[in-house]
């Protein structure tokens, strides 16, 4: 910028000066020397466009050959001021093209200061292996980590037991990262476990059966005859609203036999019949039409 600004200052007055000379007859020799002044720094500024490396190096070849013009005039007893010139102005467009190559550095102190604070935490040791699900997800939250439950049959694990994470126990992790967790759906069922889970199904959805009389229907020789073990997994994975067939079973008693709601109860709770809890013996009661 500077030397373009140079440049334009010694036009203007290479074309003042050329003008005047014109005007009162004069030799214009200073108008010339302006104007070639103006040429010589506008070729410097193409030169500094171009490249920062060559116009240092112009810099430099101008100061090596005023030194050698200024010995050579010492030799032959000349005027040496175009040699001491062309000394000055290499020296001085060296000068400027280093200073314009290596920038002084920006002190970044902030920026580092900054990216400190937004720096992500990191935990030490991720260890869920001795926590419950719950409290394994509550130590997740309080962390600030993501928990993934996956579930996987094990035959040495019981159902809701620890089987593995991901990552291992002691990884550095980052906030925000998944931990991944397996637990245990127990042993992987048999056909004979997926047999009695079905006909199960078919008791709850069909017939309002209590929990304890479908494992004794399925296991009664005279029922389904399925073995002690596979209806304990039936009844423990059937999904059913026992409150709800308890209050269906009082409706029949109700309708068909006009049973009064104690009797309705007796029959419910009693082993020999519904096999219901007091509980939800009682919801059906509660909930039978008046």
């Amino acid at each position: 910028m500077i030397l373009f600004l140079l440049f334009l200052v010694l036009l203007v007055l290479g074309i003042v000066y050329f003008i005047k000379s014109k005007k009162s007859n004069e030799p214009n020799d200073k108008a010339k020397k302006t104007l070639l002044a103006s040429l010589v720094f506008f070729v410097l500024f193409v030169i500094r466009c171009v490249s920062v490396d060559a116009f240092m190096m112009l810099g430099f070849i101008a100061f090596v050959l005023g030194i050698g013009y200024f010995v050579y005039c010492l030799f032959k007893k000349q005027p040496k001021k175009k040699a001491l010139c062309m000394i000055l102005a290499g020296f001085l467009v060296f000068a400027y093209a280093s200073s314009i190559s290596n920038p002084e550095p920006i002190d970044s102190s902030p920026e580092v200061s900054t990216t400190k604070k937004v720096k992500k935490k990191e935990v030490e040791k991720v260890e869920v292996a001795d926590l419950s699900q719950t409290d394994a997800q509550a130590w997740c939250d309080q962390n600030g980590f993501q928990l993934s439950k996956e579930e996987d049959f094990s035959d040495s694990i019981a159902q809701g037991g620890f089987i593995s994470q991901s990552p291992q126990a002691g990884t550095k992790l980052e906030k925000g990262s998944t931990v991944t967790v397996h637990y245990s759906k127990g042993k992987e069922p048999t056909m004979e476990d997926k047999n009695a889970l079905a006909k199960a199904e078919v008791y709850s959805s069909t017939m309002h059966m209590s929990k304890s009389r479908i494992y004794r229907q399925l296991t009664s020789s005279y029922g389904e005859g399925f073995p002690p073990e596979a209806a304990q997994y039936a009844v423990d994975h059937l999904v059913a609203d026992y409150k709800a067939n308890a209050l269906e079973k009082a409706k029949d008693y109700q309708t068909t036999m006009n049973m009064s709601k104690s009797r309705i109860y007796n029959q419910l709770t009693s082993n020999y019949g519904e096999g219901f809890t007091a509980e939800e013996a009682q919801y059906a009661v509660d909930h039978l039409p008046q």
